[in-house]
């Protein structure tokens, strides 16, 4: 399936602390800097018409080659990477604040989703990938570029006047278990389901969510009257 290439930044903190050694958050960052720097060199490279190496855009980014092996192990694991990057629709070009949140849920989780399924083999590299790059550091932070967030987090976040930040802590991270890579091997893998299956279950299971932390909230509500 020939996708239309959308150019989608992915957004990371910008701030450094002044001593990230001390700082896991500051370390933590760093390293999603890091990732996005080799992530937007492959891409520049590839718009210049080349098929880069891992070394290519480790050179590009002026990042040690060392350095770029570690968040990629392999150029099959960078281009998996670079094309969802490139690929990501804008959340508002389907949903905008005041919308429905049940529906946009939806439909930001078919849109990751679709995304992602599209390419089943660079799905599973990807998530090699990410299982590589744990595995081989000493502290096992998390690196993920937390894609699905950015379609999570807005959604979520336009609740503010209805949900506690409570509940919108639990239902942001309740969502990140139905969006994304992990959620997709596992309704394909496990439980057997077609790929489309895969995208409508998910789709459903995160509306489902965002319906019952609506309904439990009012639940609360009457409960205070």
């Amino acid at each position: 399936m020939k996708r239309q290439s959308l150019i989608y930044s992915m957004s990371i903190p910008k701030s450094s602390p002044s001593n990230p050694d001390g700082d896991p958050q500051g370390r933590a960052n760093q390293k999603l800097r890091t990732r996005q720097a080799l992530i937007d060199a492959a891409i520049a490279l590839r718009d210049e018409g080349h098929h880069p190496t891992v070394a290519q855009v480790a050179e590009r980014a002026m990042v040690s080659r060392a350095t770029a092996y570690r968040y990629f192990p392999s150029t099959e694991a960078l281009i998996s990477e670079m094309a969802a990057d490139r690929e990501m629709k804008p959340l508002d070009s389907f949903w905008q604040p005041g919308d429905d949140p049940v529906k946009g849920i939806g439909l930001a989780a078919n849109a990751l989703n679709t995304l992602l399924i599209d390419d089943e083999i660079g799905l599973h590299v990807m998530e090699r990938s990410f299982m590589s790059v744990w595995l081989d550091s000493e502290t096992h932070e998390p690196l993920r570029p937390g894609r699905r967030m950015s379609y999570i987090e807005p959604i979520v976040d336009s609740l503010k006047g209805v949900l506690t930040p409570r509940a919108r802590k639990r239902l942001r991270q309740a969502l990140s278990i139905v969006i994304g890579t992990e959620a997709l091997i596992a309704v394909r893998d496990i439980s057997g389901a077609s790929v489309e299956e895969s995208l409508d279950t998910a789709a459903w299971a995160a509306k489902a969510l965002v319906r019952q932390a609506l309904a439990e909230e009012e639940q609360a509500r009457q409960k205070r009257k």
